[in-house]
């Protein structure tokens, strides 16, 4: 149980931490953010085979996944 929290909680920061970082790379200007909504999820998320169904990226992270299917 306690080694699951620790992966879920890894999970969450390093998923922000990849956007915050990317959004300040991503060329295309119309969209900065969803742009690197997609390449965090491509490369944090769907290497571990989970999908992105909901998140938010304040002092708390949240990040709510589901399996890939």
């Amino acid at each position: 149980m306690r080694q699951s929290l620790k992966k879920r909680k890894s999970l969450r920061t390093s998923f922000c931490h990849c956007i915050k970082s990317v959004r300040k790379i991503v060329k295309a200007q119309k969209s900065k953010e969803s742009a690197a909504i997609a390449i965090c999820v491509k490369s944090v998320l769907q290497t571990r085979g989970k999908t992105l169904k909901k998140f938010r990226c304040t002092k708390k992270p949240f990040l709510q996944t589901q399996p890939i299917q």
